[in-house]
């Protein structure tokens, strides 16, 4: 098999069907909705937690055999019935039509797969085994959340905050790309980290772009431009 191709999709209003309703189905519904992608589900039958969904508009539910015509539309579609057959119609169905096709734990039809990932906010790290070891790919997630604490995703803010920033002012690109690369360093993150508890200066870039030192602000504070030198100056 080729090697896969690492992506992250924006799904936020393309529609994704998932066809089956019960536990399988409920485990692959988080990060679809969390993506803010228009949800179909179609099934004969539906558990209790689909059908709140359903009722509280966060999903259109189809009580129904599956049926070729419910992917018109669709960009992904998800095979989760637990029934090979069934998931066979849903992945041939799917390739007629140009529609990538997951079917739960049958590699064999799968167009994608859904990887292992670590969350921090907006920092996402994604593991795939390419289907040939789930348990593999959750260890090192487990190792990974170890290593990649929730300051990772307040960090990252900061980061974001800064980047914005540097790119209003007038800062030589060449300077520009030796800050970020700074601040985004293990030094400085660690810096962040206690600044949590003390506040703290960071000189990210030689005088800050000629402005002095930067005091860690909330990303709020970044935003607007108060990234602070001394003396409560603003570089």
């Amino acid at each position: 098999m080729a090697a896969l191709f690492p992506m992250f999709f924006k799904l936020e209003g393309r529609r994704c069907v998932v066809v089956g309703a019960g536990a399988i189905a409920l485990q692959k519904l988080e990060g679809l909705l969390d993506s803010g992608a228009e949800v179909r589900i179609v099934a004969p039958e539906a558990s209790e937690t689909i059908r709140e969904l359903a009722r509280r508009g966060r999903v259109a539910f189809t009580q129904a055999e599956f049926q070729p015509a419910h992917l018109e539309g669709a960009l992904l579609a998800i095979a989760a019935t637990g029934n090979p057959e069934v998931n066979e119609q849903v992945f041939r169905a799917a390739r007629e039509r140009g529609v990538l096709c997951n079917a739960v734990d049958e590699p064999e039809r799968c167009d994608f797969f859904y990887p292992a990932v670590v969350r921090r906010g907006d920092l996402q790290i994604a593991i795939s085994t390419a289907g040939k070891s789930p348990a593999l790919a959750q260890r090192i997630r487990m190792e990974l959340e170890e290593q990649f604490d929730a300051s990772y995703g307040r960090w990252l803010e900061w980061l974001g905050a800064v980047r914005q920033m540097l790119f209003r002012r007038e800062v030589e690109p060449g300077l520009r790309k030796l800050t970020l690369h700074r601040i985004a360093g293990r030094v400085v993150f660690e810096r962040f980290k206690s600044s949590r508890v003390q506040a703290g200066h960071i000189p990210i870039s030689q005088k800050q772009a000629d402005g002095g030192p930067v005091r860690l602000q909330s990303p709020q504070q970044t935003k607007h431009g108060q990234v602070g030198g001394p003396g409560g100056k603003h570089g």
